[in-house]
């Protein structure tokens, strides 16, 4: 980026190369602030009591280092002339666009481009499907419910998390393998007697939660107290599904709430700058990645901090 300079009555004003430089004037040009933009907050004009024009700049940390020594405030003004105030609001421009390019994260969806299968004499393998299949609690009966998945799952999905669960009517009736998928609820019986399978399409879902054994309202299907087990609404009934590992409940009720979400905003028209409530979705979906695994502690911290940096703040 090309450096342009401000020269005001109390300073020079230096942006250019992703560093905002502030000089007083004269021939030896002190440095009054010399800091990179990542540091920035923000940059406003602003109007003060006495009527004097100020170009504000706002650093990140409370009390930031300027020259080596910590400042003892924040923001840091600048004076500028009426005339200049064209020139002013060109600059701060700038500079805002910079901040907010070095702010502003891509919260890309992690890749759930679905795998190719590979073939072998068993049938096909997926990936998604055994990477799923090892978060989970072994259950060496799960094992013909788990080749059915790599059947069942069709080329346009990406199996996010699976658990061992016991089914109540109308989802079913017995032990089987509950399995999210970007696209699906599925349920896999096994044990003896007449197999069978499950689906709930990801479009219909409202919303899925945890459960410890409490009835959720009068009519609906419950569990025991006492029990861990996964809640799932389409808007009409509530289908529940008793757990036998709590981490396993959780992680697939996490993967629903995440393919509800993802589902719903997918392909959505929004504004060019995202609002208060695109960047809250953002932030929910960042938590629900994290807490799936898909973001690691690193990335979450962040990213998280790019998006609440973005919240307008209504100056």
């Amino acid at each position: 980026m090309d450096i342009v300079e401000l020269r005001t009555p109390t300073a020079i004003l230096r942006h250019g190369r992703g560093r905002l430089i502030v000089l007083r004037p004269g021939s030896d040009g002190e440095r009054v602030l010399d800091v990179p933009v990542t540091d920035l907050l923000k940059v406003r004009l602003n109007r003060r009591a006495d009527d004097a024009v100020v170009i504000e700049i706002y650093l990140r940390y409370p009390t930031p280092v300027l020259t080596g020594v910590p400042a003892d405030r924040t923001p840091l003004p600048v004076l500028i002339a009426e005339h200049d105030f064209p020139a002013a609001a060109e600059i701060v421009d700038r500079i805002n666009g910079q901040i907010l390019a070095s702010q502003r994260i891509d919260v890309a969806a992690p890749d759930l481009q679905p795998p190719a299968p590979q073939w072998g004499k068993t049938g096909p393998s997926r990936a998604d499907v055994d990477r799923a299949v090892r978060r989970m609690a072994p259950k060496r009966e799960a094992k013909a419910a788990i080749a059915a998945l790599h059947r069942y799952v069709t080329i346009d999905e990406y199996v996010l998390e699976t658990a061992i669960v016991v089914a109540q009517a109308p989802a079913g009736s017995g032990p089987g393998l509950l399995a999210a998928t970007t696209g699906r609820l599925l349920f896999i019986s096994i044990g003896p007697g007449e197999r069978y399978a499950h689906e709930l399409p990801i479009p219909v879902v409202m919303w899925a939660r945890t459960t410890d054994g409490a009835m959720t309202t009068p009519g609906e299907i419950g569990s025991v107290r006492g029990e861990t087990g996964i809640d799932v609404h389409d808007g009409n009934v509530t289908l529940h599904f008793t757990g036998t590992d709590r981490a396993d409940t959780e992680r697939v009720a996490c993967a629903v709430n995440f393919a509800v979400r993802r589902d719903s905003a997918d392909g959505a028209a929004g504004p060019a700058d995202p609002g208060v409530a695109q960047l809250y979705s953002e932030w929910e979906l960042l938590v629900e990645r994290h807490s799936l695994g898909m973001v690691d502690d690193g990335q979450f911290q962040r990213y998280g901090r790019g998006i609440l940096r973005s919240l307008p703040d209504g100056n």
